[in-house]
């Protein structure tokens, strides 16, 4: 009985610690992009800075602002779930504008997903930390049993 109740509980610390271990390296794979929506305080302003490099096939949603090398993407997501994306160079100021905008008034990707990644080190210290208790208890009993 004991050998696989040793069993069942390594099993499942492992699984935690693997999981959370999965989940974490998900959450830092993605690309990380300031997102905000579109309302009617700012859907002038963005459709009219879009509209300067790129034609909008429907009502925006939403935009995200992804940095990439020497220029960047605006992703544009649309009411009825379709997707597009504009690059911008550095040196467009009109579009830089935005992209402040976007940074000021948006939120970061990389915020949210750092509260679930300090949750699962957490729930990897507890489960290490279990882990280790559970050893010392068992070679304690095992001693007193001997004795």
């Amino acid at each position: 009985m004991n050998k696989s109740l040793d069993i069942a509980n390594l099993i499942i610390v492992i699984a935690i610690i693997v999981i959370s271990i999965i989940v974490i390296v998900n959450n830092f794979t993605l690309d990380f992009k300031y997102y905000l929506k579109v309302d009617s305080s700012n859907r002038q302003y963005i459709e009219k800075t879009v509209l300067e490099k790129y034609k909008l096939t429907g009502t925006l949603n939403k935009i995200a602002y992804s940095q990439g090398l020497g220029d960047w993407c605006l992703f544009l997501y649309y009411e009825d779930g379709t997707e597009d994306s504009v690059s911008f160079g550095d040196c467009d100021s009109k579009a830089e504008e935005m992209r402040g905008y976007i940074v000021a008034n948006g939120y970061n990707e990389f915020e949210s997903k750092w509260s679930k990644v300090e949750f699962l080190i957490r729930v990897i210290l507890v489960t290490i930390i279990y882990g280790i208790g559970y050893l010392i208890i068992r070679s304690l009993r095992k001693r007193k049993q001997q004795a």
